[in-house]
């Protein structure tokens, strides 16, 4: 029998702890004060979201981060897919793709035009995944930290 699609939900306080495991398959060392307080400002700012999917055991097996922001040079709003992971051992079973209409349907909500992610170079099954849902190389991204950042 297939497995069951998994159900997505907006990410609350009390997921932190499973987030931040699966953060760590990603290589993130996120602090567990920092997704709590991530969470709390992606339900409370109608410019960020965070869902988590959920397995027909209630586990969480995955979780996405997203931001609507607008475009300076466009009418519309951009969608940005700012994080994205799914268990390791529930890849390929339809949890990304759960992920991934929660954060369509929620960028089409709040008038995005184009959606995005950005991946590590090295991530080469994620570029792939991501392909399979339309998204393509589209110029390139470069960034800095601030001089005052607490990024590490």
């Amino acid at each position: 029998m297939p497995t069951p699609t998994p159900s997505t939900r907006r990410a609350t306080h009390d997921d932190a702890p499973r987030i931040v495991t699966l953060l760590a398959q990603l290589g993130y060392e996120t602090p567990l004060d920092i997704v709590r307080r991530n969470i709390a400002l992606s339900n409370a700012d109608g410019d960020d979201a965070a869902f988590v999917a959920v397995d027909e055991n209630a586990q969480i097996v995955g979780c996405i981060g997203l931001h609507a922001l607008t475009m300076f040079h466009l009418a519309g709003r951009l969608g940005r897919i700012t994080a994205l992971v799914v268990e390791e051992s529930a890849r390929g079973s339809g949890v990304g793709h759960a992920l991934m209409a929660a954060a369509h349907a929620w960028f089409n909500e709040r008038g995005c035009e184009k959606f995005e992610v950005t991946s590590s170079d090295h991530r080469v099954a994620a570029h792939r995944f991501y392909a399979r849902h339309g998204y393509a190389r589209d110029g390139q991204r470069l960034a800095r930290k601030s001089q005052t950042s607490s990024l590490t």
